[in-house]
């Protein structure tokens, strides 16, 4: 017994972090193991990674903290440092009370007994873990940032003229990017401001008391997370209510445009396999109901199985579409004068024109193609554990940002070049065959996971702002208020829904330009130059 109580101890201690090979081996050679046994390193495997950098909940708490709102099991500390945190049970020391209490036998006194077992049943003990990692993070960036924009592009594309959408797509790009290190700036000045903070009340109060210290004239609630929003309230001061509205009006806008793909996309898919045509605003106000129930949950980290589904289907529709888009364009043509032949992407590539007179349409289309994820530059920066990775984060959202772009334009010009003048407003309705309707179904269910996810961080602003703060905990009335939006959107939809590259375009020159050009650059000047200055 006590031989076995011993090989718990060790193996108990097998897995600490921080111990070496030689400690580890030991371990195992006390329990007849090789040296080559144990516990395997789940992320050893690529595929493995993969699959744990899908599944992670990097992308949903993102949008949670994107306008400050936090998780049951997450806090901000003092210093402004957004920890995550689970429970586990720890049993107590032993608490006598008072010095006659160690005479009294135990079960003498039922009541304090049944007392203190049920407080060693609750006790627990928080324990800081550890957040995500670089690949979480890119992972998180791609799947925010990729989503069913995509499919709005190549129209603007062709129709715009190639000499304008190429330099739109690229200056978008390079604005963003200048910004989002410009967004960075300023939260790494604000993060630091508190952690000074701290360590000047530490070396007056001792280290015990600076955190309390800071803690008790600290903002309260979710407000304390660093978020676009937050920032933008300590640069802008009053105006930052144009950073919110921005923000929720944008995000808003992105839910509309999937109330009027979703049913294109569905009524074509139901023509090509039944052979009737559905009424598109029958099936929008389906998918509303659909929205309704899924709007009022506030911890969408519970919708990160469906958005894994989502991404997977996007992914899954992205790839087909660009064999659909070879296939179709590989496909030879013959001149009925002149007897020539020739593939159908060069004939639709000689075809487009390097300017339109709709070319100005683009404009707002290349600012709407990263679907506002601008917003969710802070929160993942947050989510990123080790400092040395922190450090190396900005130049990781530029990196997967370029490329993002590159495909985006190569998306774009194939899409262009393979389906010519009869490319739709959302891609999937120029696609024809059996692969087409599976492709057509596929990204009208992966819309439909992502919209809950997308309307999110909108809803939030919009309840904050129409809730009392005593009024924000009533759960029914913030349900009912979330229904009515989405009701509201759908109204919207129905006066919109053959309009959706107007939509796009709008959206995209009304609030990604302001969001993601405009905004930035004078938080920047009111929070990193001046202070620099000072």
């Amino acid at each position: 017994s006590s031989e076995k109580e011993e090989k718990m101890k060790l193996y108990h201690h097998t897995f600490q972090a921080g111990e070496n090979e030689d400690q580890v081996n030991l371990r195992k050679k006390n329990f007849g193991l090789s040296s080559r046994q144990g516990r395997k390193n789940p992320y050893r495997d690529s595929w493995t990674r993969i699959f744990f950098n899908l599944n992670d909940d990097t992308l949903t708490a993102a949008k949670m903290h994107s306008v400050g709102r936090l998780g049951p099991n997450e806090k901000v500390a003092p210093d402004g440092t957004l920890t995550i945190a689970h429970r586990k049970k720890e049993k107590k020391s032993s608490d006598y009370g008072n010095l006659m209490d160690l005479f009294q036998a135990p079960g003498d006194d039922p009541e304090k007994n049944n007392q203190t077992q049920k407080e060693d049943d609750n006790d627990e003990m928080e324990t800081v873990v550890e957040g995500g990692s670089l690949g979480a993070a890119a992972f998180g960036m791609v799947k925010g940032t990729v989503g069913p924009a995509i499919l709005y592009l190549p129209h603007g594309f062709f129709f715009s003229g190639y000499a304008v959408a190429i330099p739109a797509m690229i200056f978008a790009t390079a604005m963003y990017i200048y910004n989002s290190y410009k967004l960075l700036e300023c939260w790494k000045v604000e993060s630091n401001k508190n952690k000074q903070l701290i360590e000047h009340l530490e070396s007056l109060l001792g280290k015990d008391y600076g955190s309390t210290a800071v803690a008790a004239v600290q903002p309260k609630g979710d407000t304390a997370l660093l978020s676009y929003p937050e920032l933008a309230k300590r640069g802008l001061g009053k105006y930052s209510v144009l950073v919110e509205v921005g923000i929720a009006s944008f995000q808003f806008g992105v839910c509309l445009t999937y109330l009027i793909f979703v049913p294109a996309n569905l009524a074509q898919c139901i023509y090509s396999v039944f052979g009737f045509q559905p009424s598109k605003i029958i099936l929008m106000w389906m998918m509303i109901l659909v929205e309704i129930p899924l709007s009022w949950i506030r911890d969408i980290r519970k919708l990160t199985p469906t958005n894994v589904i989502a991404s997977l289907l996007i992914a899954f529709g992205l790839a087909s579409i660009l064999l659909i888009a070879f296939t179709e364009g590989s496909q030879t043509r013959t001149d009925a004068l002149t007897g020539d032949t020739s593939f159908v992407f060069a004939d639709n590539l000689k075809s487009m024109k390097p300017v339109t007179e709709s070319w100005l349409f683009f404009v707002g289309t290349s600012f709407f193609m990263m679907e506002g994820s601008i917003t969710l530059i802070v929160p993942m920066q947050e989510a990123v554990y080790s400092n040395a990775d922190r450090a190396k984060f900005p130049d990781l959202n530029k990196n997967v940002t370029v490329w993002i772009c590159l495909f985006y334009i190569f998306f774009s010009g194939m899409a262009s070049a393979c389906f010519g003048e009869n490319i739709q407003t959302a891609l999937t309705a120029s696609l024809h065959g059996t692969l087409a309707i599976v492709v057509q179904f596929a990204y009208s269910i992966a819309v439909i996971l992502t919209f809950p996810l997308q309307a999110y961080p909108a809803m939030e602003v919009a309840t904050r702002y129409l809730m009392s703060e005593q009024s924000r905990s009533n759960v029914m009335k913030r349900n009912v208020i979330a229904s009515l939006i989405t009701i509201s959107l759908g109204i919207i939809a129905v006066a919109s829904i053959d309009y959706l590259g107007n939509v796009v375009s709008l959206l995209g020159s009304l609030f990604g330009i302001p969001l993601a050009l405009i905004f930035p650059p004078l938080m920047h000047n009111s929070l990193v130059v001046k202070d620099s200055s000072q």
